[in-house]
């Protein structure tokens, strides 16, 4: 009994997934940025990664220099 009631709640939200997901679009179409342009993305790619590898290295200058 609660089995098939799990099995049916599932189907229920899978369908449901199914057809708010606008599947049919393609993929990169439900992304915030454009993937279509390839320079762009790699543009903006690289600054995401590198702002997020280069931050500690900048907190790590501003105290040592604040401190000196």
């Amino acid at each position: 009994m609660l089995g098939s009631k799990a099995v049916q709640a599932f189907r229920q939200f899978s369908t449901t997934a199914v057809r708010r997901g606008h599947a049919y679009e393609g993929p990169g179409h439900n992304l915030p940025f454009d993937v279509f342009s390839k320079y762009k993305f790699t543009l903006y790619t690289a600054l995401f990664f590198s702002s997020g590898f280069g931050l500690p290295f900048l907190m790590v200058r501003y105290v040592r220099k604040r401190s000196g």
